[in-house]
């Protein structure tokens, strides 16, 4: 929809409860926006200036944006392009979706599909053979919604350069890092990643994100720099650690850019997914018996430390498993500054041991989770009870982490997109280690996320100051008997109205 600008670029919202997931409280009040800022709060309405248009919003709740702490957007947006698995219920029903699409593609490229979701588990089934029966000349590619391990069938095999190391030519399974690349070998027009901010964008504004922290390419990095004056939301752009010397050589530093779009720093990856058993583990899977992967030796990876605390990058390194996260600590202690002035941040962290929790806490490292894996994974029989057992239940620990005084925020990794999704999972969390109260968890999908981006006082708060990035909703989030049951009604972004469900 057509976003609502105020020809005088101020605007009234009257009659709105204001939710404070900090101090858990909700104050009926009035804001005067202007220029994009929140410019006063008031409980009166008569103490603000006349002649501005006024929104009445009937008492509806109005709560920060949200902050979608680790994204692939762009990427979901070249996927909405494709073909989609997710909704597959076999691996039957995946092979005959991408027999219907073969025909009027010279390349069909299949996202999204898990096994887990399956009537029956299949996934030992799947190699490039089953895919030759379908098609030996036109490439096929099968990408899990991990986005860690694919399957391909030989036409896509032979385009795939023998340089990547971790793939199995003999039955056209791919993982880690040459699974992240696919995009770069198959590759998407410019017109195609244009269409894709747009369409990703869309499906962000309507679910209440209004900043994320998205993981991109210099090249998606460079389209959006030319979609800038366009964007309707606020991107803060992390480049994998493969362009790190570039970017020292460079220059660019943390914070470059604008509230709109800036850079942020460099992801690395220093192990593998729970559903590709490549997370690395101090003990083994329990169905391969394996304990993953390792893709960084600790030496890179302190040198790496090393030149980002010298060019002052912040680091987001990716850590899923226990055996993981211990070898990251391991660096960080001896190389960060005191009190991480930098916020380094730790993705994922699905499985901790407790002494990786404290020291997470005392080093003052982001922990940046996605606490919708829990509602889609952590239950019983679900994936991490099938590949863990009995440690399942002591996953995502965000409440130990909250306990040990680290900065928690959360995102979604687009595994889905959905705030009020994850927060479910948050709150339904079925360990006291994870389990979080509804404040908190909406706290940490607020304005916990402006800490990772050093925009505290600017993002995450309903005061003065503050932008109006906010999002309208039609029941009590304080309320947990709400929570399933909450729809967003619109959606403002720098004070103009981006999203709306409902006529206001």
């Amino acid at each position: 929809m057509a976003a609502y600008r105020s020809p005088s670029n101020s605007i009234i919202l009257d009659n709105i409860k204001c939710v404070d997931f900090i101090n858990r409280r909700i104050t009926p009040c009035t804001l005067h926006v202007e220029r994009g800022v929140i410019k006063a709060k008031t409980i009166k309405r008569a103490h603000l200036p006349k002649g501005i248009p006024v929104c009445n919003l009937r008492g509806r709740f109005v709560i920060p944006g949200f902050i979608d702490a680790h994204t692939h957007l762009i990427a979901t947006g070249i996927e909405m392009q494709r073909l989609d698995l997710s909704r597959c219920r076999s691996l039957d029903e995946c092979l005959q979706k991408i027999r219907a699409n073969m025909k009027n593609h010279e390349l069909v490229f299949a996202s999204n599909w898990d096994e887990y979701s399956w009537q029956r588990d299949e996934r030992e089934r799947l190699d490039k053979h089953m895919l030759d029966r379908i098609s030996k000349s036109k490439p096929i590619i099968m990408r899990r919604i991990c986005g860690h391990y694919a399957v391909v069938n030989s036409a896509a095999l032979q385009r795939i350069s023998k340089q990547w190391k971790i793939v199995d030519r003999k039955r056209g399974r791919l993982y880690e890092d040459v699974v992240s690349d696919l995009n770069d070998i198959f590759t998407p027009t410019d017109e195609m990643l244009r269409k894709a901010v747009g369409l990703a964008t869309h499906r962000a504004l309507r679910l209440g994100i209004t900043s994320v922290h998205e993981i991109s390419n210099p090249r998606r990095f460079r389209i959006m720099q030319q979609l800038r004056r366009k964007l309707k939301m606020r991107f803060a752009i992390y480049l994998p650690v493969k362009y790190h010397k570039h970017l020292v050589a460079s220059g660019l530093r943390t914070g470059y850019g604008d509230d709109w779009l800036k850079f942020m720093g460099t992801k690395v990856y220093v192990d593998g997914a729970m559903g590709a058993r490549t997370a690395a583990l101090w003990r083994p899977f329990t169905d391969t018996h394996g304990r993953g992967k390792i893709l960084i030796t600790m030496r890179k990876l302190a040198k790496i430390v090393q030149s980002a605390e010298k060019h002052s990058l912040q680091l987001m390194i990716h850590s899923i498993g226990d055996r993981a996260t211990s070898m990251v600590l391991e660096v960080l202690r001896e190389y960060i500054t005191p009190g991480n002035p930098l916020r380094h941040r730790l993705e994922h962290l699905e499985l901790l041991k407790d002494a990786s929790v404290a020291d997470i806490g005392r080093l003052k490292i982001i922990a940046s989770m996605q606490p919708n894996f829990v509602r889609r994974w952590q239950n019983p029989g679900g994936m991490y009870d099938q590949i863990l057992g009995p440690r399942y239940t002591k996953m995502n620990c965000f409440k130990s982490l909250l306990r040990a005084r680290a900065r928690v925020v959360f995102g979604s990794d687009c595994m889905p997109l959905g705030p009020l999704y994850g927060i479910e999972g948050a709150v339904g969390h079925p360990s006291g280690r994870g389990k979080l109260h509804i404040a908190d968890a909406f706290r940490l999908y607020t304005a916990a996320g402006a800490h990772g981006t050093f925009d505290e006082k600017k993002k995450g708060k309903i005061e003065p100051g503050y932008f109006a990035d906010l999002v309208v909703i039609d029941k009590n989030p304080l309320e947990e008997r709400n929570l399933g049951s909450l729809k967003i009604d619109s959606v403002m972004v720098a004070g103009h109205f981006v999203y709306k469900r409902a006529l206001l």
